[in-house]
């Protein structure tokens, strides 16, 4: 159930950037405007919904926080069909992210009771599989709905489903004994106040590290992913729907082997040495930087796919251990709100902040590459006016396509410096996993090595 929960979650995102260049078109939307939507207008709420939800998820029921929260999401992903404005987009993705919400610290909770510490990367590995799914579930259909439907209907066919799913996850999902996998027995006690956990959390160096290196990877992970198509498009002058066949074929295979090899290949070599669940994203990172930069250098778009898939493969390696680590560090009634702490990096920074910023650079960069006037004034949404003459909608194609290249090159090369913070945070890691807190005595250290 987890599985497709988390697959619907990932087929509104994609589907979403899969129909995206028709949105622009349509709406005449800019690159910024559609990085807004796509990031931070989402990524605000649903960062800070995670809060709450963490905090609840502590005291009641996780499996009815999980439905409750599909529903809404089903709601108002139907309803981004119904928008014909820039304000009413933004505000129903705004409701998608209230309901995406549901789905990180609750499930992160549940993982976190039914498995032990040596396998909980790998438990969120399977979970995270419903990613790839998604994501070529959401942009086949979305692309094929784009070209041949109208993008508007790409909406509905995900948000009802969405519907269903929460009414099978009310039935069948169980509700597991806090700290029920621990090796030691949780102590009878309500949960910490929530500064408690967070001054515990970020006392640890190692996790402060994990922290940044995950910030700055989801940046570029989201950047990339909402943006790619449309790269796809403007840049070898793919269909949507062909775009979107594409994008899932890519996902399907670099999202799920990075996924699956971060989690079951992490918590395997941890148990040689702990500090792997750091060495590699650290490694993944420094290999998918350049090869991303290749990757939108190829000439032919059956390179340009080998060469990204590989890329994906590289770059998704850190996602899984990085979710682990935040279990990991933490007891079972802290583990809600430590999942809180990596939903905010991941969501307010990594979704809000990656297409965001790409949709910026990517404006700026084809504004100087546009030679005929002011880029803006002369092609709104990206195109020429169809009145316009030839040479003037050649421009505005062109320096649209150069741009979005350019953008997602910059964005890339953020994860080598994410890498920089995983191999620091080796240094005090084994450590700070052994630091326990006590109420009555608050972090309890490991003894020295």
């Amino acid at each position: 159930m987890l599985v497709a929960t988390n697959a619907l979650n990932l087929a509104d995102r994609q589907g979403i950037a899969a129909v995206a260049q028709a949105i622009k078109l349509d709406l005449k939307f800019s690159d910024a405007d559609l990085g807004m939507i796509q990031g931070l207008g989402f990524a605000l709420f649903y960062t800070l919904m995670g809060l709450p939800l963490a905090r609840m998820a502590e005291r009641f029921s996780r499996v009815r926080i999980i439905s409750g929260c599909l529903a809404l999401f089903g709601v108002m992903v139907a309803l981004c069909g119904t928008a014909s404005s820039f304000w009413r987009l933004l505000l129903f993705r705004v409701g998608v992210g209230i309901g995406d919400a549901g789905f990180v610290t609750p499930v992160a909770s549940l993982i976190g009771d039914h498995y032990p510490m040596n396998r909980r990367a790998s438990a969120m590995s399977i979970v995270w599989l419903g990613a790839p799914i998604g994501v070529i579930c959401g942009s086949t259909l979305g692309g094929w709905m784009a070209e041949h439907v109208s993008w508007r209907a790409s909406f509905v066919a995900i948000g009802t489903p969405a519907l269903l799913v929460a009414l099978l996850a009310f039935l069948t999902l169980r509700e597991p004994p806090r700290g029920m996998s621990d090796a030691v027995a949780p102590l009878e006690r309500s949960p910490p106040p929530t500064w408690t956990v967070l001054r515990f959390v970020f006392a640890k160096r190692s996790m402060c590290h994990i922290l940044i290196g995950c910030a700055l990877a989801a940046t570029a992970m989201n950047g990339i992913g909402q943006f790619i198509g449309q790269f796809m498009v403007r840049n070898f002058h793919l269909g949507f729907a062909a775009a979107g066949r594409l994008i899932g074929t890519i996902a399907i295979i670099g999202m799920a082997s990075g996924l699956a090899l971060g989690g079951f290949g992490v918590d395997w070599a941890g148990r040689f040495d702990k500090r792997w669940y750091v060495w590699g994203p650290a490694v993944g990172l420094v290999l998918a930087a350049p090869l991303f930069v290749l990757g939108f250098n190829q000439p032919t778009i059956a390179w340009t796919a080998v060469v990204l898939i590989v890329a994906h493969v590289c770059m998704f390696l850190y996602y899984t251990p990085t979710l682990a680590m935040a279990q990991n560090m933490v007891g079972a009634d802290m583990r809600a709100s430590s999942a809180f702490v990596v939903s905010i990096v991941l969501g307010l920074v990594g979704i809000g902040l990656g297409p965001t910023l790409l949709g910026i650079l990517s404006d700026h960069y084809a504004a100087h590459e546009f030679t005929l006037g002011a880029y803006a004034a002369s092609c709104p949404g990206g195109r020429a006016a169809a009145s316009s003459a030839a040479a003037l909608a050649q421009a505005c194609s062109a320096a649209s396509a150069l741009g979005l290249k350019y953008a997602l090159m910059t964005l890339s090369l953020v994860c080598l410096w994410s890498a920089v913070h995983y191999l620091l945070a080796a240094r005090s890691l084994r450590r700070d996993l052994e630091t326990h807190y006590v109420p009555e005595r608050g972090p309890v250290p490991a003894p020295a090595r």
